[in-house]
């Protein structure tokens, strides 16, 4: 007959392996729900970026669309009173979360890329711009270089590579844009500030403000303030950002449009897109 000491000892080392083995098996439901809930979660934030990603790309196709139907209606004049203009909006409620976009025309900015045509109009407006913007002669002297050196660039990478002072380049991007080196600046679209920058005529920078007020300057009219072909009014390349958030996911996109005549009427692509960040 087992002694009473040893059947307990035997008895609490039996309820000691259950406990154990009970832990065990409650480890590993923690574990296994664990993981099922991370699995769930990254489904849905995956989900949630895809409704993110399509949202943005609606709203960049929404400015496609608007501005093929303005070439298609005023080939001649772009304004910031003309329906493509408008499409930009404040913050909107989606199913689960919010939108908002903006458009903007980048020929409202002096195309630095003009510098590579090597004319003496091109590097006296992009002077006094850097004087404007407080940005010293030996950097514009470097970024004309580059420019001419490389050809037109896409962005202010290789400037960078070139040496420019990043702080300088952040001075001169108000002013300044990357385009095609014949993009013009549109006298409809440009700020004051810039205008008074290229004109240097506050007479002149009157006229064209009193022009836009009457609906726009057209092209016969803009041709007294020229300048060596650096002003128009009319513009072919345009940015759209996009700031979707959808849950807990948030993406914000910039996308650069350019408009051109095509075979079967105004051709209008997204030439570039890139992701911006969130914080």
């Amino acid at each position: 007959m087992i002694p009473r000491s040893r059947r307990d000892d035997r008895r609490g080392m039996i309820l000691l392996n259950v406990l154990i083995v009970v832990a065990i098996a409650a480890a590993a439901v923690t574990v296994m729900i664990v993981a099922q809930d991370m699995q769930v979660r990254r489904a849905i934030r995956l989900h949630d970026a895809a409704q993110a990603q399509a949202y943005g790309r609606a709203g960049e196709l929404s400015a496609v669309v608007a501005l093929r139907r303005d070439a298609l209606t005023a080939p001649t004049i772009d304004t910031l009173d003309e329906p493509w203009a408008a499409i930009g909006q404040q913050a909107i409620s989606i199913p689960g979360g919010e939108f908002a976009l903006t458009i903007a025309d980048e020929q409202a900015r002096f195309n630095i890329n003009s510098v590579a045509r090597g004319d003496a109009v091109s590097a006296y407006a992009l002077l006094n711009i850097a004087e404007a913007a407080g940005v010293p002669r030996p950097t514009i002297e470097l970024i004309a270089l580059t420019i001419s050196t490389l050809g037109p660039l896409r962005d202010d990478g290789p400037l960078r590579t070139a040496g420019v002072d990043p702080a300088e380049l952040q001075r001169l991007a108000p002013y300044v844009t990357f385009l095609p080196a014949d993009a013009r600046v549109n006298l409809n679209t440009a700020d004051r500030a810039l205008l008074e920058i290229l004109l240097q005529d506050p007479a002149a920078v009157r006229r064209v403000i009193d022009a836009r007020s009457r609906g726009g300057l057209r092209q016969e009219e803009a041709m007294a303030f020229s300048a060596g072909g650096l002003l128009g009014v009319t513009s072919d390349h345009f940015r759209v950002d996009t700031t979707v958030r959808v849950g807990d996911v948030v993406r914000r996109t910039s996308s650069v449009i350019e408009r051109k005549p095509g075979l079967e009427g105004p051709a209008v692509t997204v030439i570039s897109r890139r992701r911006l960040p969130t914080a």
